[in-house]
């Protein structure tokens, strides 16, 4: 009898302790797990968060050059627009100034924009020519570039330019600002002119022609020698910057009065300007309105100080009078909007009346 009461207390305590292991086993597996720690970095790795951040955007860097050497007066334009350009766009677009001539020749960069070797260029509309005809029409602007981006004409030079794969950023230069003859001999009127050989580009070859004088095509770098050969007695060029190759040592006289507006503009390649986000976009509009307001006033007083230092050198000023100077001045515009219509027959007549002549 006492060990069937043992046995039955034994068995009691044994189903005990294996239903509170069961128990417990049970509540162990339905209990949530802890969160696993993250695992450690490896030496010399830095511990991975985790979610790891976008990479910022790069920064936008394009490549600019001038058609004359770096430190003549027509560049002030461009070293302007990188400066404002550089601070507007810190972090997300500069342009790089990497040279005249020397890496690009002057009537190459025209060529160089088109296929996108280089991203800026700033030039003479009249060097453009070659691909862009209706360029040229561009100096006879008597608007300010304020007026042409009210007018809608700046929209109409970048369809012109589309011709050369090429964007219409900027100008560079002054409205009341203009090109002028310079020759070694005195001219009293236009006959003087017949037969005289006068450098040219395309700036001023049709009105050179029109006076009957004999037109020197010459890019800038061979003025002064050909001066010193007499290859040519006069050429053409802006109401400043003749002393920035030394042409005033040669130079005997102006004429007055100028005509055309001066044309220093600065170019994009379009596919380029069209890879560039709208944000980018829009600091380069905002930066070249206020480098065209600058450049107003700085080449006016460029101007009025050049012509005094050249006079001060005893260059002498030829004014030809009223009757003559409207002449003068007429033959300049009627010649160049001749070649324009006849080169370009589609754009010459939209350019004509857009700048309401």
């Amino acid at each position: 009898m006492r060990r069937k009461t043992l046995f039955l207390i034994l068995s009691l305590i044994l189903l005990s302790a294996l239903v509170g292991c069961s128990s417990q086993s049970a509540q162990q597996s339905q209990s949530p797990q802890p969160a696993q720690s993250a695992q450690p970095a490896q030496s010399g790795q830095p511990a991975q968060s985790p979610q790891a951040e976008a990479p910022a955007a790069k920064e936008i860097v394009l490549k600019a050059v001038t058609a004359w050497p770096q430190k003549t007066a027509d560049n002030a334009g461009l070293f302007a627009l990188i400066e404002k350009v550089n601070v507007l766009g810190k972090g997300k677009v500069q342009i790089k100034y990497i040279g005249g001539p020397e890496v690009v020749p002057t009537m190459n960069q025209i060529n160089a924009v088109k296929d996108g070797t280089i991203d800026i260029a700033w030039l003479s509309a009249g060097y453009t020519d070659s691909l862009v005809p209706a360029a040229n029409a561009i100096k006879l602007s008597k608007l300010t570039p304020q007026e042409e981006r009210d007018k809608g004409v700046t929209d109409l030079w970048n369809e012109i330019f589309k011709q050369a794969n090429a964007r219409f950023i900027v100008r560079g230069s002054a409205p009341d600002v203009h090109f002028h003859l310079y020759t070694v001999k005195p001219i009293k009127s236009l006959e003087d002119f017949k037969g005289v050989p006068i450098r040219v580009t395309a700036a001023y070859k049709d009105f050179v022609t029109a006076l009957k004088a004999a037109p020197v095509a010459t890019t800038p770098g061979e003025v002064y020698s050909a001066l010193e050969r007499k290859v040519v007695e006069g050429y053409g060029w802006p109401a400043y910057g003749i002393g920035d190759f030394g042409w005033d040592k040669l130079t005997k006289y102006v004429i007055d009065p100028g005509f055309y507006q001066v044309d220093c503009i600065g170019l994009m390649n379009l596919e380029k300007w069209n890879s560039l986000p709208k944000d980018v976009q829009d600091i380069f509009t905002q930066a070249s309105i206020e480098v065209e307001k600058d450049m107003a006033q700085h080449f006016d007083q460029l101007a009025k100080d050049d012509r005094k230092k050249i006079t001060g050198e005893g260059i002498q000023v030829i004014t030809l009078d009223a009757n003559t100077a409207k002449t003068y001045v007429d033959m300049a515009y009627k010649s160049v909007w001749d070649t324009v219509m006849k080169t370009d027959p589609a754009n010459g007549p939209k350019i004509k009346q857009a700048l309401g002549q």
